[in-house]
């Protein structure tokens, strides 16, 4: 398994001597948090956490299609493959080109929409726990403890687990495809490194 990313040529040195893990949470940008959290309670421990990954393609090309990290004058994208142990990391790759563009995401918002009357006929103190739910960054121990003391929440995880399909359709084998790819430095791993091509 090889696994590439493409970076800026100003940070090639630094990535040839090693890249650290992402250490705090990292919150979404083009998921809601809503989703993210459900996401999170429900990876399987097999998979990485998208909240820690580190994103990466399949081949150079992707590598290069997909680069975003911003360039300074005089810069350029070089492709890099990633150099750790496979056994250091886990690893999931989307069918979607970018996890915005799940299915989930609108399952979500509808089953939301659906009950939009029941949430306006909530009072404030039940709005206001309900809320917890589309809170950035929530532990899946958090959510647990939401779903164990509100009906509404447990109706709404119950309906997540059941039918959101981001781990169940994920692959921990990356393919030769343009679907979103990240993995996780497992354990005490707290570097990686790129070298370019």
């Amino acid at each position: 398994m090889q696994l590439f990313r493409a970076i800026p040529s100003s940070r090639l040195a630094e990535a040839e001597q090693g890249l650290r893990r992402q250490s705090s949470i990292r919150v979404p940008r083009n998921v809601p948090y809503v989703v993210d959290n459900l996401w999170e309670s429900l990876r399987p421990k097999n998979m990485p956490s998208r909240r820690h990954a580190i994103y990466a393609s399949p081949t150079a090309e992707l590598a290069l299609q997909n680069a975003s990290a911003p360039l300074a004058d005089g810069d350029e994208y070089v492709p890099c493959r990633v150099v750790v142990d496979p056994r250091d990391i886990r690893v999931a790759q989307l069918q979607v080109k970018d996890a915005r563009y799940h299915s989930d995401i609108r399952l979500v918002g509808n089953w939301v929409s659906q009950r939009g009357q029941v949430f306006a006929d909530l009072s404030l103190t039940q709005k206001q726990k309900v809320a917890q739910l589309f809170l950035p960054g929530l532990h899946r121990g958090e959510l647990t403890a939401l779903w164990k003391n509100d009906p509404l929440i447990a109706e709404f995880c119950s309906y997540a687990r059941q039918n959101l399909t981001l781990w169940s359709s994920a692959s921990s084998v990356p393919q030769a495809s343009d679907g979103e790819l990240f993995f996780e430095l497992l354990g005490d791993l707290q570097t990686y490194r790129l070298e370019a091509l």
